[in-house]
């Protein structure tokens, strides 16, 4: 089996060690056995989504992040498609601003409107995060941002195969049940009755229960 995990904007939007979520996702698939590849694409690159199973895209300044927005909307139909296939899409921080309707900061910006919420740039928040409920997990981390997204609370984000939260962490080396969620999501995407070698998060597991002990 061979999972190709698309990393956007790799150099431009990695503010918070976000890269630590495509390490440790490389991780737990290879000790799965998993053939995996990451692809690595930024702002000028040709962008192709056929072969991807995930995409992920971290945060970043908020200059960065509408370099990001006006390279992307050259790639809004492909992005689109990609969804409307079922392929997972992971944004953390302020990276869930590419996606909905508007971003409202100085000017009013029109953002990629793959999901419906408007954001507005207020008062920044900044605060550790737990007893977020995901599913029947309790997520852990961080958040620093501006926006205030005012069409939608929710902590985590989920319509069908789309994920978006301004959790950072990052978010997935700091809740290893939620590393684990998706790596099955993966998987399972390419074949359902896949035989899992037992799962090693011990580690992360101590550490996590150590975080919640603090925060």
């Amino acid at each position: 089996m061979k999972i190709t995990i698309g990393y956007l904007y790799y150099d431009l939007l990695n503010l918070y060690g976000d890269s630590g979520n495509i390490k440790t996702l490389l991780y737990h698939l290879k000790e799965q056995d998993i053939d995996v590849n990451v692809k690595y694409m930024t702002i000028g690159d040709e962008k192709d989504f056929t072969d991807v199973d995930m995409l992920y895209v971290g945060s970043g300044t908020e200059n960065n992040i509408l370099l990001a927005l006006e390279d992307l909307k050259k790639d809004e139909k492909k992005l689109k498609e990609y969804i409307k296939n079922n392929k997972i899409l992971l944004a953390t921080g302020n990276a869930l601003e590419l996606f909905g309707n508007y971003i409202i900061s100085k000017n009013k910006i029109k953002a990629l409107g793959i999901e419906d919420y408007v954001i507005m740039h207020q008062n920044r928040t900044v605060k550790d995060v737990k007893n977020v409920k995901f599913n029947d997990l309790e997520i852990i981390g961080f958040e620093n941002h501006a926006g205030n997204n005012l069409s939608n609370t929710e902590d985590i984000i989920n319509d069908g195969s789309f994920y978006a939260t301004y959790i950072i962490g990052p978010i997935l080396v700091r809740n290893p049940k939620l590393c684990s969620y998706f790596v099955h999501k993966l998987i399972d995407s390419k074949d359902d009755k896949f035989n899992y070698k037992e799962e090693d998060y011990e580690f992360d597991e101590l550490a996590y229960k150590k975080t919640v002990g603090t925060i």
